[in-house]
């Protein structure tokens, strides 16, 4: 049986290319270790958006030579659409794009490792 894939998601992406001694950068080591890290586009989007030098650009860029960049199947924006919206009218606003990033990682049977709490409002309804 494989590893479980773990989806980093951007703050933990953020918290190991900082270099820091938050708990998640050792996760994030595992993963690539083993083989079983994935992202996808958007979150690499997210980091270029962020980078703070022109070595943290070529680093982030260099990432999908190291990690498995996931594909989207034809319905995951639409799922994750009828997600945001489902958890508004349960009095949850949850952006559009976090929405995205759980139904991918549920579509992909992946673990999301993120430092964001909402996360774990979204699982209760995904």
């Amino acid at each position: 049986m494989s590893a479980k894939l773990v989806f980093v998601d951007t703050s933990a992406w953020i918290e190991y290319l900082n270099k820091t001694s938050h708990p998640a950068v050792k996760e994030v080591e595992e993963s690539l270790m083993l083989n079983t890290a994935v992202t996808c586009k958007i979150v690499l989007a997210e980091l270029l958006q962020g980078a703070k030098s022109e070595k943290e650009v070529e680093l982030i860029k260099d990432l999908p030579s190291v990690v498995k960049v996931l594909e989207e199947s034809p319905v995951v924006w639409q799922d994750a659409g009828l997600l945001a919206n489902r958890l508004r009218k349960h009095g949850k606003t949850i952006s559009l794009i976090d929405c995205y990033l759980a139904v991918l990682a549920k579509e992909n049977k992946a673990a999301i490792l993120t430092l964001d709490k909402h996360f774990e409002v979204i699982g209760n309804y995904i």
